[in-house]
């Protein structure tokens, strides 16, 4: 009985003792609003001095030797402080509510690092899931447009599925890629963009690798404008980022989720035709008698597209293991007919803690399989706008809606036109669209996986890997009756067909420092490396075809005709980088960036690497010293960053080419290169972040200015080199402008209104391009005066944009236009130098959205407007010029034109004036306009109306509902190319759309 009165008094002692010394409590500290972390709360435990910690970049604390019935005090400035007993908790979720005044929220930055956003020394802009979901569109980046400063969107003219051209803070590189950087959860993903096209004469366009993604997956989206904010990137990263935050499960009840987006679309700006004259018999031009052209408009050509996208989606998990489950369909019908966009997607994420939460392993995979049809941009090449637009006034078009017609002596079926192709590759528009199909059909899937150990409470190490694949698998069938041009000659038609793989491998590993230093100092680093493995090859053959008409099947190509195409390429790069932020009082950070980069592109060259720096200070003034009641934030922030584009491929390692015409190996004919830098973007930027009236009214200032270096260009060299050509490095192209967001919010009882202006401009120089470099091969000395590319002339002192004219109008001593009396007639003649006429660069865009909610109904509008800048249209030079213009009509009807002081005969000054060899700044326009972009009106249900167990809302949606104010014939704001160049000019273009339709969501 003793022994057993001395063990449990042993054991009441023991108990005493731990009570006494306490226990490891920790836990995490949100935002009651948004239940983001929030960074540097402090914690304490109530009357116990000296005891306290101060949460990490991820809002965790961790406190030892807490004693029984403590109560922690947790403070943050701009919340109410809030006491927490602990009780016999070991691990807390608190929630602070604001006191209404700054959030500092955190932001996800390059490489997925999470900063506090009042640290940050550049412009992040952040936007959220649902203003992308709200009016949804094939390629979820023209949901983009107009929400952001700073950052150009325009979306192809090839419609639903097209690529979007997404360009930041101007155009920096002559020869390379201007198009951002995309990344999905920290990772750079491979995307293809096929949406350049290369003018009048090109193949038409396809989409691109981000359109794969389905917006429903989407938790929110970082734009990195500024090179100082993609630094860690390097030289993928120059033209800023894209950065992409995926959902994944959460902890709580299971949560099923259903959306469904169905919207139609027309012709949103269309050329105005005329429907008075006719066409002389026997004549393709309308320049016939009046009141002899039939009721023709060629708009009932287009079909009303169609675009539905249905997603479902599974969140669910616990404390421990989280689970996020998806899929969607897109299916669209352009308005070509048999026009077609279809697209399935399946996504699942897991993140799992284990080994006491030191591990936590994030795996995700998506698979997407993508398949479109018949995609037209511009150009005369497969396009049925030529021949639509231009059919004579005074013909039935019933004529060739019938667009085949049986050939009893080929007993096959052909194309029904009789008009040539007048010399623009004109055939039937039908024919154009069901007679010459090309399919593309494309598989992908993508694997990431990361896996991070939690060393101590500051020290993390993470390490990552991203796999994404993709198979192509393209077909073009132009059937018997088709143009010989495009079927080699046969009578019977032609085939191809080709497969191309896209693959990249991206793996990284980091460590991760938190940690704070007393009460004032912090430091926040990071250290590690990457690895990139990207790599294309592709393989096909084609030709006309033999014996059997229509036999879509490479056994019926022409063996002697037929010819095999084939290409490939691989890169790779290896990366170390590092940053640090040091943090004073929570109000004054410095932070630096460096990485050093190997690529394969500089293989063979004396220059294998590149290092990238970049160096940024910002400090909270209103934290600093005490400001004016009304100014409830302040912060200033400046930086400076170097951030490269890689050189094109195969540069440094010249080899043979095949000419599939005259079934040679070509031998190179440029000089092997010496050493090499990669193009270099030096950029300085300022900015300033206020808020005021307690957080309701916000703007955002920053200022850049950047200058692109060692830009690469092909030249002409000297014979005696031995080589055609030679590479050399020079040239300077300028940027410099200006972002402004101005916001505001505010209750009116139970009517929320929220409102947003975003207005950005850029200017840009090109302050040098070759001038006089020195060959020390052939001692010669060379210089650029100019550049042609594309639909523009770069020249000294110009910009990227500027448009040039080779021909005017013949001109008398005095300057007037002169006129030919023999003729009564205008004359067009060639420049001895071309002339500036204008700019295809905008002076500013502007962004304004506005929200209102009021008990469930919710209205969200946005306005988008662009401000200066010019484009050109072919389309209406070749309307002229046939005479199916309404402009035509117009001076027919008032006798012809006025030229100086006469009239002249508007057939015979529009065939000197119009047409494909026609005077361009006659067919210049301001590009100018005013939009409603967006649109969109909803109502959720009560809960209680569906037994609170589920949410629904139902919207109407609409985009480019109404165009303001515009002057130009089409829409200055759709491009046929998602490249550099060619920006700014129609070519008997497709329309831009307007949509408008409706759409669910429901939660369980």
């Amino acid at each position: 009985m003793k022994k057993v009165l001395l063990f449990l008094m042993s054991l009441v002692l023991c108990v005493a003792t731990a009570a006494a010394q306490g226990r490891g409590v920790s836990g995490t500290v949100t935002d009651a609003a948004d239940h983001e972390p929030l960074i540097g709360a402090t914690v304490t435990v109530k009357g116990a001095s000296g005891q306290g910690a101060v949460t990490d970049i991820n809002g965790k604390f961790t406190l030892k030797g807490v004693k029984a019935g403590a109560t922690l005090v947790v403070s943050y400035i701009g919340y109410t402080t809030k006491e927490v007993p602990v009780g016999k908790q070991t691990e807390l979720q608190i929630e602070l509510a604001s006191a209404d005044k700054q959030i500092d929220a955190v932001v996800v930055t390059a490489l997925g690092i999470k900063r506090s956003q009042k640290a940050l020394s550049y412009n992040v802009q952040e936007v959220k899931g649902e203003s992308l979901t709200a009016v949804k569109d094939a390629n979820f980046m023209n949901s983009l447009a107009g929400k952001v400063a700073g950052v150009n969107i325009n979306s192809s003219a090839a419609g639903v599925g097209g690529a979007t051209r997404v360009v930041m803070r101007g155009i920096k590189s002559i020869s390379a890629n201007n198009n951002a950087l995309y990344v999905i959860d920290g990772v750079p993903i491979f995307n293809v963009n096929n949406g350049a096209t290369s003018g009048e004469y090109s193949s038409q366009p396809s989409g691109e690798g981000i359109s794969d993604i389905n917006p429903d997956d989407i938790e929110s989206m970082s734009v990195l404008s500024g090179p100082a904010a993609a630094a860690l990137y390097g030289s993928s990263a120059a033209q800023g980022v894209i950065l992409i935050t995926t959902k994944k499960g959460k902890e709580g009840k299971v949560k099923l989720e259903f959306s469904n987006s169905t919207t139609f679309s027309d012709p949103f700006i269309m050329p105005r035709f005329q429907s008075e004259y006719g066409n002389v018999p026997g004549s393709f031009r309308s320049w016939g008698a009046k009141g002899a052209a039939l009721n023709y408009d060629p708009k009932h050509f287009f079909n009303t597209g169609t675009n539905v996208i249905n997603s479902v989606a599974l969140t669910t998990g616990t404390d421990k293991n989280q689970t996020y489950l998806s899929a969607a369909t897109t299916n669209s019908a352009g308005i070509l007919p048999n026009n077609h966009y279809n697209r399935y997607n399946f996504t699942f994420r897991n993140s799992t803690k284990f080994l006491g939460d030191k591990l936590h392993l994030d795996l995700g995979a998506q698979y997407i399989i993508q398949n479109q049809k018949n995609m037209v941009a511009q150009g005369y090449y497969y396009n049925p706008l030529p021949a639509l637009y231009l059919y004579p006034r005074g013909e039935s078009f019933d004529e060739v809606r019938q667009y085949e017609i049986f050939d009893e002596a080929r007993n096959v079926s052909v194309q029904n036109w009789r008009w040539g192709n007048g010399g623009i590759d004109m055939e039937n528009p039908y024919w154009q669209m069901y007679g010459k199909n090309r399919h593309q059909g494309r598989e992908r899937y993508m694997l990431n996986g990361s896996l991070k150990w939690k060393v101590t409470d500051w020290l993390d190490l993470t390490g990552r890997i991203r796999i994404d694949n993709s198979v192509v698998n393209s077909s073009d069938k132009f059937r018997a009756g088709t143009d010989t041009y495009w079927t080699g000659g046969s009578l019977k038609g032609s085939y191809g067909e080709s497969r191309s793989e896209e693959k990249q491998m991206y793996a990284d590993a980091m460590a991760n420092i938190n940690k704070n230093f007393g009460d004032d100092y912090s430091l926040t680093a990071n250290i590690g490396g990457s690895l990139s493995n990207t790599s294309y090859k592709s393989l096909g053959y084609g030709g006309p075809l033999a014996d059997v008409p229509n036999g879509f099947n490479v056994y019926n190509i022409d063996r002697n005709l037929g010819s095999p195409s084939a290409g490939g390429w691989r890169e790779r790069s290896l990366a170390t980088f590092g940053s640090a932020e040091l943090g004073y009082k929570r109000y004054l950070f410095l932070t630096v960036t460096a990485r050093n980069e190997w690529s394969s592109t500089l293989a063979g060259t004396e220059q294998l690497s590149y290092f990238f720096p970049s160096i940024g200070l910002s400090g909270v003034i209103s934290d600093m010293v005490k400001l004016p009641e009304f100014v409830s934030y302040l912060k200033a922030r400046v930086s400076y960053a170097d951030v490269g584009s890689p050189l094109p491929r195969n540069l440094t390692q010249p080899r043979y080419t095949w000419d599939s015409k005259s079934r040679t190996w070509v031998a190179p004919t440029y000089r092997p290169l010496g050493k090499l830098y990669p193009e270099k973007t030096s950029s300085w930027e300022a900015g300033l972040n206020m808020r005021f009236l307690r957080n309701a009214l916000s703007l955002d200032v920053t200022w850049y200015l950047s200058d692109t270096k060692n830009q690469t260009f092909n030249i002409t060299t000297s014979p005696a080199s031995g080589y055609s050509s030679m590479y050399v490095q020079s040239g300077n192209v300028r940027n410099y402008g200006m972002e402004f967001a101005l916001g505001y919010r505010q209750e009116f009882g139970k009517l929320n209104w929220e409102t947003n202006v975003t207005y950005s401009f850029n200017r840009n120089r090109i302050v040098e391009l070759l001038d006089n470099y020195y060959d020390p091969v052939t001692k010669e000395t060379y210089s650029l005066p100019f550049l042609n590319m594309g639909n523009v002339r770069l020249v000294k002192d110009g910009s990227m944009g500027d448009l040039y004219t080779s021909r005017d109008f013949q001109r008398d001593e005095n300057g007037n236009i002169w006129v030919d009396p023999s003729s009564n007639n205008v004359k067009a003649t060639n420049l001895e130098t071309p002339r500036k006429i204008g700019s295809v660069l905008p002076d500013g865009n502007l962004g304004w959205r506005n929200a209102f909610s009021w008990q469930g109904i919710n209205l969200t509008a946005l306005i988008a407007a662009r401000f200066g800048g010019q484009v050109t249209s072919m389309t209406q030079m070749m309307m002229d010029a046939y005479g199916v213009s309404q402009a035509s009509a117009d001076v027919r009807n008032a006798g012809g034109i006025r030229v100086n002081k006469g009239m002249v005969d508007a057939e015979g000054y529009y065939n000197e004036v119009a047409g494909r060899n026609g005077i361009l700044q006659e067919y210049i326009y301001d590009a100018t306009n005013v939009r409603l972009q967006e649109l969109s009106l909803g109502y959720t249900l009560p809960k209680k109306w569906l037994a609170n167990k589920a949410r629904l809302t139902a919207s109407l949606v609409g985009r480019n509902l109404w165009m303001i104010y515009n002057k130009a014939p089409f829409d200055p704001e759709a491009t046929a190319s998602t490249g550099t160049y060619n920006q700014g000019s129609d070519i008997f273009m497709m329309p831009s759309l307007r949509s408008f339709g409706f759409s669910l969501r429901l939660e369980f």
